[in-house]
């Protein structure tokens, strides 16, 4: 009687462990689909990947893109932004967007040319300070640099800047003479090789990218006591028809700037940290060019968007 009894019970025990799971899975199912539909809902916004190992502002760009995303998630829905699982140079990049091709967004300095073919989201994502331009040159040529008379005849100088690049056009019409490169790596090696004589950088990116060129070559540094400098601002862009993501991004940035976390990005990421006090590099700059490719009705003047120099 107990064994039997002992069966029975655990065949009821069991019974009713089986309608609790039963009930358990009824119970999850509907949840499991709500958050797998939410997943497979979420916008994927397609960015490049690094250029390469030296591409160090790469992260600054993608995460600020990330985070005016999430200030918009409550209207737009959740959105990630997502590299290509390829590398695109600035030129192929450019024309992917255009076509709608691999990526949704892009990072550029903006032009007259890619003002017209795609759509600029016009709030400058380092506050300008894109067209201040520190140098990448060889150490063994540190003194020339450091002696400020010495860029009374800058231009003399020969420049390595990328292939498609606004800069280029920029430097070549202050007189600088302008090695191009399709392959932003390149640029490093024809310094070192003395193909060219210095490579103009954001002084944003500069230091990290001579910091990651340095763990294979100690031959290049970075020089920030002068600058150059032309009005050039990095926006996002994105295809011309794309008017809900535009629209999107540009409302992200500007609650950001609302609510003080843009600076605060620009405060704590690595690649803008040492920019702080913003105050100093105005003070530095020692050339200016214009940029003829900067459209008439940028204003430049504004400083909830821009650091100005004087």
């Amino acid at each position: 009687m107990i064994k039997i009894g002992h069966i029975s019970a655990v065949g009821h025990s069991g019974a009713l462990q089986g309608r609790v799971r039963n009930r358990v899975r009824a119970w999850l199912l509907p949840l499991l689909l709500i958050f797998t539909l939410e997943s497979f809902a979420q916008e994927i916004v397609r960015i490049i990947r690094p250029q390469s190992e030296e591409d160090a502002s790469h992260h600054y760009f993608s995460a600020l893109l990330q985070q005016a995303l999430d200030k918009t998630a409550a209207e737009y829905g959740s959105a990630q932004a997502q590299p290509t699982p390829f590398v695109l140079e600035q030129g192929r990049a450019e024309q992917a967007l255009k076509a709608g091709q691999h990526i949704d967004v892009y990072w550029m300095g903006t032009s007259l040319e890619r003002e017209q073919e795609l759509a600029a989201i016009r709030i400058p994502l380092l506050k300008g300070l894109l067209g201040y331009r520190g140098l990448i040159i060889r150490e063994s040529e540190r003194l020339f640099f450091s002696k400020r008379v010495n860029w009374l005849r800058l231009n003399l100088r020969s420049i390595c800047q990328g292939m498609h690049w606004p800069d280029s056009d920029i430097l070549e019409s202050g007189g600088f003479r302008v090695i191009r490169s399709a392959r932003f790596k390149s640029m490093f090696a024809m310094l070192e090789n003395f193909r060219c004589d210095m490579f103009p950088r954001g002084i944003h990116e500069g230091p990290a990218e001579v910091s990651a060129h340095s763990q294979n070559s100690d031959k290049l540094g970075w020089f920030d006591q002068y600058l150059i400098y032309y009005p050039f601002p990095m926006y996002f862009f994105t295809k011309k028809d794309n008017v809900v993501l535009t629209d999107r991004i540009a409302k992200g940035l500007e609650m950001m700037i609302d609510d003080g976390s843009f600076m605060t990005f620009m405060q704590q990421h690595p690649v803008t940290q040492h920019l702080f006090p913003l105050a100093q590099w105005p003070e530095r700059v020692e050339v200016k060019l214009l940029n003829t490719q900067l459209p008439a009705d940028t204003d430049i003047t504004d400083r909830r968007y821009w650091v100005v120099p004087e």
